[in-house]
């Protein structure tokens, strides 16, 4: 049997054009059930951020949306509508919701966040990310909140993080080290990644 000279050449492009459509095909597949490409945390999260009520405690900050990036080597950044430089209007009496301890609402704006992150489980991961915290009105440095997560569950796009497995707290001072933390307890977190 003989191959013909055109057949040889185009053998190797008709199975790298469908190996390419096969390919794009599981990564637009809405399903969830060949999004292997996107097994892990890494990439970028929009979620919906509520604390909860408590008996006997200030009220809590208002629902605010926020972004999550799971970096590839275990770093992580952050930016919310809460605690954030445009989240803060001192002509408009805007604080950033936070109030705890006895302390009245805290008037004041953050930077956008960074930390780490770490896989604990097979769909499960932690992270610590910290924000820089200023005076609303001053601009003056106060110090930093920080957001502990344990246990914060994703699966394919999804992602859910229930109040009980995190901490939320106002670190008040300039040294990290020395600084003086309030806490405001966890915060029930879900969404998606953006894709």
């Amino acid at each position: 049997m003989t191959v013909s000279k055109n057949a040889k050449i185009f053998a190797p492009v008709f199975l790298l054009i469908f190996g390419l459509g096969t390919a794009a095909s599981a990564i637009s597949d809405d399903s969830g059930k060949r999004d292997y490409l996107f097994a892990g945390p890494t990439g970028t999260w929009l979620l919906n951020v509520e604390f909860p009520s408590l008996p006997g405690a200030p009220p809590p900050p208002p629902p605010f949306t926020e972004i999550l990036t799971f970096h590839a080597l275990g770093t992580l950044s952050e930016s919310n509508t809460l605690l954030n430089e445009n989240s803060y209007n001192p002509r408009l009496g805007q604080g950033c919701g936070f109030s705890a301890g006895g302390m009245p609402e805290l008037n004041c704006n953050g930077s956008d966040g960074t930390g780490i992150w770490r896989r604990t489980g097979r769909n499960t991961l932690s992270f610590v990310v910290v924000k820089l915290v200023y005076d609303g009105e001053t601009n003056a440095h106060v110090g930093y909140l920080r957001v502990r997560s344990d246990n914060v569950r994703f699966r394919h796009n999804k992602l859910v993080q229930v109040a009980s497995d995190s901490l939320t707290e106002f670190l008040v001072g300039t040294d990290i080290d020395t600084a003086i933390p309030i806490p405001f307890g966890g915060a029930d977190s879900k969404g998606m990644r953006i894709r």
